[in-house]
């Protein structure tokens, strides 16, 4: 993939090019790169070449390998990204999902379908050989590092295509008894996890089920636990980290087989509710009306009484039973009347009965 002679189509180039790698080395590309081949296949590359002290025009691109950039510029100069020597009969994963990277960064549709076709062609000619690709576990890696997140597996599907390969060749490999693929189950439990999941989506169908699932027991038994520090409990969130060190049970093969299920159940259906929450949020105001008041005074008769009393007697009739706390607060009550004094109003001396008059 390292192959430079591509760059002799051009007789114009004297640009500096140079790869800064992830672990921050610097390695130079070529001296004879030509910057008006990348101006109708990766504009962006072509805006990021500049002047430098000599006068002369250089670049430096932050690039997941020094391969995927010859490869990007294979494909600016001749219109694919792959040597000429690709057809050596050795399936590769690495290179491909690679420049489906730098073509996601730099902005290039066209590869990145080229690079999403290839790598599926690949995995299917990996399905026809008796051994793994020699890069399946940088590939694995590679993957679950930038396309590992919810909206990357729905928009890119590398996770998932990945996945059902291994699932489908997993007993061929004999991949349960590879100590570097259980340190990469170990140091990437979302890789685990989703080995079992795929597993559960497949109906447990494939050979490597149990497999599979004994493998996801004996990986998270050893994950690292992490206690919280006791001066510092009062900052802790609701949810605690870790109460208690992880211990081995000693059930039967299928309790563990179950326990181990179920959780991956759970957590993939905690997914999905999380993945439909996002798609489809709403809020819905609610009106209540205000809810009228009784008039209390309504429905008050004065019943007329056969006695001269001081007091009348005041009987409330016709009103509705109060069925809520506002009608409750504004129930009726009894009101008190005054008593008038009838014979001092009209100035009558009280010297005989006779003269008084009941009125009904």
């Amino acid at each position: 993939m390292d192959d430079l002679s591509f760059l002799d189509m051009s007789d114009q180039g004297n640009a500096t090019l140079k790869a800064v790698l992830p672990g921050g080395q610097v390695r130079l590309i070529s001296c004879r790169i030509c910057p008006y081949m990348f101006l109708d296949k990766c504009p962006l590359l072509y805006h990021a070449f500049e002047y430098g002290l000599n006068g002369c025009l250089q670049a430096s691109i932050e690039v997941p390998s020094a391969n995927g950039l010859i490869s990007l510029l294979r494909y600016c100069y001749t219109g694919s990204y792959l040597p000429p020597t690709a057809d050596d009969g050795t399936p590769l994963l690495l290179p491909h999902v690679e420049v489906y990277k730098m073509a996601e960064d730099f902005d290039i549709p066209e590869l990145q379908l080229l690079a999403h076709g290839n790598f599926s062609c690949q995995i299917e000619f990996a399905c026809c050989v008796p051994f793994p690709p020699q890069d399946l576990l940088e590939t694995i890696r590679f993957v679950y590092q930038h396309y590992s997140s919810n909206l990357a597996r729905r928009q890119h599907d590398l996770v998932g295509t990945l996945l059902n390969y291994i699932i489908s060749r997993f007993m061929y490999y004999n991949l349960g008894e590879d100590a570097d693929f259980i340190k990469l189950a170990t140091d990437i439990p979302e890789f685990c996890q989703d080995l079992c999941s795929t597993n559960m989506e497949r109906n447990f169908e494939d050979d490597c089920a149990f497999h599979i699932v004994r493998l996801c027991l004996d990986t998270l038994c050893v994950q690292p636990c992490t206690r919280p520090i006791p001066t510092t409990s009062k900052d802790l969130s609701s949810e605690i980290i870790c109460e208690e060190d992880t211990i081995i049970s000693d059930e039967s093969e299928s309790e563990d087989t179950s326990r181990v299920v179920s959780a991956l159940a759970y957590r993939t259906n905690e997914r999905e509710d999380a993945r439909n929450m996002m798609d489809s949020f709403t809020t819905t105001l609610v009106h209540r009306p205000k809810i009228p008041q009784p008039d209390v005074m309504e429905g008050i008769e004065t019943l007329p009484s056969d006695e001269d009393e001081d007091y009348a007697v005041v009987s409330v009739s016709g009103l509705r039973t109060p069925t809520t706390s506002d009608e409750l607060m504004s129930s009726p009550e009894l009101v008190p009347t005054p008593v008038v004094d009838i014979l001092a109003a009209t100035g009558t001396d009280y010297t005989s009965d006779d003269e008084w008059t009941i009125v009904r």
